[in-house]
């Protein structure tokens, strides 16, 4: 399944959490960020149906995946993975001084709702923020769509993906940080 498979879900997701980089070769990148000229090392990619947010600061990394559950990914240095519900956050300090913060809502939205936001987005594309768009127009595309912002010592991302097949709009926030 990708984001452009109209018959995806958002409750086809898992949040995983690593202490550690993973490699590219794991993912179909369909849009992706660096920041290699930042007091850390980062990237945001947009994936089939979600993102992943990798945070290098000197030895310490973070990973945040949020993918299908099908995809299969190591076990080495997973901290955490937990399947996407409604709405949750997750707050980690992690290896020293590494601080990892997380939340996400899903929302089942009216079909003109789901249309607006998706087209708004589109609209509002901006340098510096990703998007992948579905082949398709109004209720049948999904999408992703990230807006990465450095903060001095940290990376704050917000996110939103839609699963045109149950228009449901997942949001997230990740703000990863040396404290």
């Amino acid at each position: 399944m990708n984001a452009r498979d109209p018959k995806m879900v958002a409750s086809d997701l898992r949040l995983s959490i690593y202490l550690r980089a993973l490699h590219p070769e794991f993912f179909d990148i369909r849009a992706s960020r660096a920041f290699d000229d930042m007091a850390f090392g980062g990237q945001v990619w947009l994936i089939d149906g979600g993102h992943v947010i990798l945070f290098i600061d000197g030895p310490d990394a973070i990973t945040e995946v949020i993918a299908p559950k099908a995809l299969e990914l190591p076990k080495r240095g997973l901290l955490r993975a937990v399947d996407l519900a409604r709405h949750d956050d997750h707050r980690l300090d992690a290896r020293g001084t590494l601080l990892y913060r997380m939340a996400y809502q899903a929302e089942v939205c009216t079909a003109g709702a789901y249309r607006r936001e998706a087209e708004e987005l589109l609209a509002a594309t901006r340098q510096g923020h990703l998007y992948v768009d579905g082949d398709a127009t109004g209720l049948s595309r999904g999408f992703s769509y990230a807006v990465p912002e450095p903060r001095g010592r940290g990376l704050l991302v917000h996110a939103w993906h839609g699963f045109a097949a149950e228009r449901t709009i997942l949001r997230t926030q990740t703000l990863i940080e040396r404290v």
